[in-house]
């Protein structure tokens, strides 16, 4: 489908942002080996300069010794004789290691293996070779499948691009905890690299704008690179994609031209485009977006506000495709997605009132109320002290807790038994994202537990730090390498938009 509101389009054409150029070159080569040690089991060793001649049948790794998100070019020269037939060339790309020693021919998952990052190109005559396509790698491995005589390959090049202005980027005060400046100098650079002519999801796969990674890469942008223009054009984009009666899809396609899925219509992805307008204006106190974009925000809203049933709980209408809120095996949604859209409500009001909205604050207020005390009286369970219900089939989860922490069901110490019970208890459904665990962090922050939080961007963002991410992982499991809901790891973008968010709570939250 093509957009539906051409207004909107044209505010969202009128902020696309500049890009950044610039270059990174390979210097080094490396092995890149088994290693028990390394999470998914393999790791890069350094394996000195690139080679000078090439043969057929001749490989090796180059290291980038950075995350890159842009156009390769190399040079091709002969030895001295005429290159009389073309040099065929593998072309193999890894943003970690485990990427290049998998064997795509092996691949076994869900989505389409023409994501794998991986080339054979002829070259015909000498000269610079650059190659059309945009790449998100640090390893490249160069594989001489066939040359009619010895040949030079030099000058690997990539032009990087971003929109992230990083002369904006301000250095962590002296004496920061270093583990916390190297969470935040890789969180810096997930974003930095998903930030192009909107928030993408990740540049290796989809490059696509979902609604749910917006709210999380526009949060944490506001402390590092504040580009309000970006955020703009982003909202601008989904307000494009509106249907009557319908949420907002989960995620667009910005090119040829705007496209949209409503097999991808998501509640909570929906509610939260609604939350990152609130906190745009807040951060910006840009009134005139603000008021552009409120009907939609209105509607939007409104469904969810209609489909609560007689109990007051958000129940799933024909067109509701279900809630995300986790990549957890067979998550339940209903309770997570009442505290979302309490979550927004609680976050909305205030805009509302900002703009002169207060009817529409009146029926939040009254909404919110409603959808509160459902949650306290239906929703939980006195017996196992917990959110555990019919409605979700009595899964008990910590998603559920959170969500509810998070729409202010319940807070204090009661706030803080049931979500630490959930967090120890062998029996609960555990966060498997980053993105789900930025909203656990969220809740014990909300809670007053700020050591604990602390606690926790060192022992999971920290971990994959310590795994030797150059970028933060749209999937990680601790001690389970082999989790992943497209069936195989070769799949996941190892740079995810919704994993960048450790620097909005670091410079938020844990600054002297």
């Amino acid at each position: 489908m093509k957009y539906t509101n051409e207004y909107y389009l044209q505010k969202a054409e009128q902020n696309t942002p500049p890009l950044f150029y610039s270059t990174a070159q390979a210097e080094k080569t490396v092995r890149i080996e088994e290693d028990s040690n390394a999470f998914f089991g393999y790791a890069a060793t350094p394996a000195g300069a690139p080679p000078e001649v090439v043969r057929t049948g001749d490989s090796f790794v180059l290291d980038f010794e950075r995350h890159c998100v842009g156009r390769l070019s190399f040079r091709v020269w002969d030895d001295g004789r005429y290159i009389d037939a073309p040099v065929r060339l593998k072309l193999k790309f890894g943003e970690v290691p485990y990427e290049i020693a998998r064997d795509h021919s092996t691949y076994h998952g869900s989505l389409c293996p023409s994501w794998l990052t991986e080339e054979i190109i002829n070259v015909d005559m000498i000269g610079t070779v650059s190659l059309p396509r945009r790449y998100s790698f640090r390893y490249l491995e160069v594989t001489v499948v066939a040359t009619p005589r010895p040949t030079r390959l030099s000058e690997f090049t990539v032009v990087c691009e971003t929109s992230a202005d990083e002369s904006k980027l301000t250095p962590l005060p002296a004496g920061t905890d270093s583990q916390l400046v190297e969470i935040d100098r890789v969180a810096a650079a997930t974003l930095r690299d998903c930030m192009q002519s909107a928030y993408e999801d990740g540049p290796k796969r989809d490059r696509r704008l979902w609604s749910g990674d917006l709210y999380l890469q526009a949060l944490t942008d506001q402390v590092l690179f504040d580009n309000s223009m970006l955020a703009r054009r982003c909202l601008y984009l989904f307000a494009a994609c509106e249907e009557e009666n319908r949420y907002l899809p989960g995620c667009l396609y910005q090119y040829p031209t705007l496209s949209f899925d409503y097999e991808m219509d998501i509640s909570d992805y929906a509610m939260l485009f609604c939350t990152a307008l609130a906190d745009y204006y807040a951060h910006t106190k840009d009134a005139e977006t603000a008021k552009d974009l409120f009907p939609v925000v209105k509607r939007q809203m409104q469904i969810s506000i209609d489909s609560m049933d007689e109990n007051g709980v958000i129940t799933p209408p024909k067109s509701w495709n279900g809630g995300f809120i986790d990549w957890a095996p067979k998550l339940q949604h209903i309770t997570p997605v009442q505290g979302v859209m309490l979550y927004a409500l609680h976050r909305l009001i205030p805009l509302a009132e900002a703009l002169g909205e207060t009817e529409t604050a009146t029926l939040w207020k009254q909404s919110a109320a409603r959808a509160t005390k459902a949650a306290q009286t239906v929703l939980f369970s006195k017996e196992k002290d917990a959110f555990v219900n019919a409605y979700d089939q009595y899964q008990y989860s910590v998603q559920a807790q959170t969500w509810m922490i998070l729409g202010g069901v319940i807070g204090g110490e009661d706030g803080k038994r049931v979500l630490t019970k959930a967090l120890q208890s062998a029996d609960s459904v555990k966060p498997v994202t980053p993105y789900m665990n930025h909203y656990l962090v969220a809740a014990m922050l909300e809670l007053g537990m700020k050591d604990e939080a602390l606690a926790h961007i060192k022992g999971y963002w920290g971990e994959m730090v310590k795994h030797g991410a150059d970028t933060f992982w749209e999937v990680f499991v601790k001690g389970q390498p082999d989790v992943s809901p497209y069936n195989d790891v070769s799949m996941h973008s190892f740079c995810h938009a919704w994993s960048c968010s450790a620097s909005y709570f670091i410079r938020k939250y844990f600054l002297a």
